[in-house]
């Protein structure tokens, strides 16, 4: 016999969403929205461009799951007293972003920008640029109104047989908080996206004088004049291929040069250890422009390009000993294709200089009769000899032990010759905070690959991208600064209660993840509530947030967020 039922009930999940739209409510995303889109039904696209944005800062979902997705939400804590009018379907979603496509991006990332510097006090005084590939699937063909096109390029993503776009971001070096971003198509070289990304910056700052980071492709002729004669300032790496870092790597070969130290500190992710950096002696400047040049030492970085180096000389022997192997065969009968397959080896590897290859030759006398019976004379024999060959190759002991002096070694550039060396040194070294967003933008978002069929949702959806590594970096920043000045302990965000000194926004949502409420409807019509309890480390991130834990689980729409 079956046990009388004693009502429905309904788990909505609610989770680290509420400190998403905190940071939103902050930035005034909805009012920002409301005024840039041109529609008649402007709510119902800004709640739908809203919901994509929160989607994609905790994970994505394609279009025809966001129903589900927004079914399963406690929507009274994200802004909606009520629930939202009309059906969250994919075509809705697809709608809004065909508004945004419509709408004046700039203009909103303008406002947007402008909104972080009032609401968040973020400083724009350093500028960090650099860019990525996202690599899309299936066909998306056509060309948007600012020139987007899926083209086959250069893969970041060694795809190099899928087309794709370029994404270029720009972030502020406090916090690592993005400030603007653009979108190239495929084919697009990083040395043409420079001054049209400065240019934008200019105007989003007010002024050209802030300092401008950037990879070895912002180091040509035409964009350093460019930006140095509008009056900005630049930073940037000197590729290894220009004739001033060669000739220097050259000297540095021949004999050991002075240094000095000028700054060390914790190795990043293992402050255990201690990084090292020396600035070599001397006056260096480039060729065209005059900027200076600091040959910098860093002893990490030596430790890193010695042990690579050793893996590239283990892989090119192991590669020799099987093409040993094959020798005399009937493709590898001869010394010109030996040469080939070897020279192709050493090209692979960068072994030219560190192994020299010998081909040795051994000869065998052959004594051949001639075909058929031999006539009553005596046979003659025809002697002949045929080569086999073998391979030996030693290390070159000298060119290793000069490429060792060059070990750790690097340039910058700085157009300002007021800044020190170590202040560029550390302007440089906040570069990979870049690589640290791109690795969030495709592994958390999961940006690639694209699964939208009209590239004009390409493009719009990559402003939502945008905005959600804003939200995501501006959480982080206010999480870190509050447990700085307050001089808390460490957030428990890691199993085991174990302390994360550095938090991220993705462990701290992974740490809210699963927080729900619950509807219990008895069989006489009357509605219970209940929520998740919360721990202690929710509590201490709300009140590191300024988020009161009743408003967390329901906030009006009007109420204010954080100071």
């Amino acid at each position: 016999m079956s046990s009388p039922s004693v009502g429905k009930l309904q788990r909505l999940e609610v989770g680290g969403l509420p400190l998403i739209e905190a940071i939103l409510r902050r930035l005034d995303l909805r009012g920002i929205l409301a005024e840039g889109l041109d529609v008649r039904a402007k709510q119902g696209v800004v709640d739908a461009l809203i919901l994509l944005v929160m989607n994609l800062a905790v994970a994505k979902d394609p279009l025809y799951e966001l129903a589900d997705w927004v079914n399963s939400l406690d929507l009274r804590p994200l802004g909606f007293p009520h629930p939202p009018s009309g059906r969250f379907t994919d075509d809705r979603f697809g709608r809004a972003l065909d508004q945004l496509y419509g709408a004046v991006r700039a203009s909103l990332q303008t406002r947007m920008v402008l909104s972080v510097l009032r609401a968040f006090e973020v400083r724009f005084d350093r500028i960090h640029n650099d860019s990525t590939s996202v690599k899309a699937c299936g066909r998306i063909l056509g060309r948007t109104r600012t020139g987007l096109e899926l083209r086959r390029g250069h893969s970041k993503d060694h795809r190099p047989d899928l087309k794709q776009l370029i994404f270029t971001l720009s972030l502020s070096s406090d916090g690592a908080v993005p400030i603007h971003h653009h979108v190239y198509p495929g084919n697009r070289n990083d040395e043409t996206t420079h001054i049209e990304t400065w240019n934008d910056l200019r105007a989003l700052h007010g002024r050209p004088d802030f300092l401008y980071v950037a990879d070895c492709k912002l180091c040509t002729r035409d964009q350093l004049a460019y930006i140095v004669g509008a009056g900005g300032r630049a930073i940037t790496i000197v590729p290894g291929s220009l004739n001033e870092a060669r000739a220097f790597v050259q000297k540095l070969r021949t004999a050991p040069m002075r240094k000095k130290l000028v700054w060390r500190r914790p190795k990043p992710n293992d402050e255990s250890t201690t990084e090292y950096f020396s600035l070599f002696d001397g006056h260096y400047t480039l060729e065209h422009g005059g900027y200076p040049i600091y040959w910098m030492l860093s002893s990490e970085k030596r430790k890193r390009d010695q042990y690579a180096r050793q893996e590239r000389l283990r892989k090119a022997e192991q590669a020799l000993e099987a093409l040993a192997l094959k020798l005399n065969a009937p493709r590898l009968s001869k010394q010109p294709p030996i040469r080939k397959a070897i020279r192709a080896i050493l090209d692979k590897y960068q072994m030219e200089r560190f192994i020299d290859v010998c081909i040795v030759p051994h000869f065998e006398r052959l004594r051949l009769r001639p075909r058929g019976r031999p006539p009553k004379e005596k046979a003659r024999y025809r002697i002949r000899q045929k080569a086999h060959y073998s391979l030996r190759w030693q290390k070159n002991a000298r060119a290793l032990q000069a490429e060792r002096r060059v070990d750790g070694t690097f340039p910058l550039l700085c157009s300002d010759r007021k800044l020190k060396p170590v202040q560029v040194l550390k302007a440089w070294k906040y570069q990979p905070r870049l690589e640290k967003r791109f690795e969030q933008f495709k592994h958390i978002h999961r940006a690639a690959p694209m699964l939208f069929k009209k590239i004009e949702r390409v493009e719009a959806n990559m402003f939502i991208f945008f905005v959600a590594l804003m939200a995501q970096a501006l959480l982080e920043r206010q999480l870190r600064t509050a447990l700085t000045r307050q001089k808390q302990q460490p957030l428990k965000l890691y199993p085991e209660d174990r302390d994360a000194p550095h938090p991220t926004t993705s462990q701290v949502l992974k740490t809210f993840a699963g927080l729900s409420t619950y509807r219990l409807q008895t069989q006489d019509g009357r509605l219970q509530e209940y929520r998740d309890q919360l721990k202690p480390v929710h509590r201490s991130v709300l009140e590191l947030t300024g988020i009161q834990e009743d408003l967390f689980w329901s906030r009006p729409s009007h109420q204010k967020i954080g100071p």
